[in-house]
């Protein structure tokens, strides 16, 4: 990964930056404190704050809401895709690909397209590498392929690195 790669979090990434600790949490924070230094802003979708919100909306957790109604507005640290019909389109197709994909997950993966990302950053494990995707009436969509990583210390340490190089 190179300052200019385009990274996208899915919604367990930033659960695992604000509710998680333990190495994983610290080597996601060296990421991303890397990733500001260098310029890298990654993105995530505006679903996400949904997401983030059920559970804290739920029990109530006056915290967590604060936290993440705060990270909506994106900023110095995440951009926001916002859904779209393009995003929306796209998510159809990898469902069409994939129907074991959840429509939450096949969102998230659009977004990372469309925002143009190479690397979806995502505890999911039932994810997988994207590297095409053919609409039965337009052909071949004109998309970067999009590679899965999981948030295990060996790969953030692996990703801050090559963010110097």
């Amino acid at each position: 990964m190179t300052s200019s790669t385009c990274l996208y979090l899915d919604t367990n990434i930033l659960i695992l930056l604000k509710e998680v600790q333990g190495p994983e949490q610290e080597g996601l924070v060296a990421f991303l404190t890397a990733c500001r230094m260098f310029g890298n802003i990654p993105f995530t979708s505006t679903l996400t704050y949904s997401e983030l919100l059920v559970k804290p909306l739920a029990n109530g957790n006056r915290d967590l809401i604060e936290t993440y109604e705060s990270w909506m507005g994106g900023g110095y640290w995440l951009q926001n895709v916002p859904l779209s019909p393009e995003v929306l389109l796209t998510a159809s197709l990898i469902r069409a690909g994939s129907r074991k994909t959840k429509l939450p997950d096949a969102i998230h993966l659009a977004s990372a397209i469309f925002a143009g990302c190479s690397t979806f950053l995502s505890a999911d494990t039932g994810l997988s590498d994207i590297d095409e995707l053919i609409h039965p009436l337009r052909g071949k969509l004109p998309i970067k392929p999009l590679k899965v990583l999981r948030p295990d210390v060996e790969t953030l340490s692996s990703l801050t690195a090559s963010l110097s190089s």
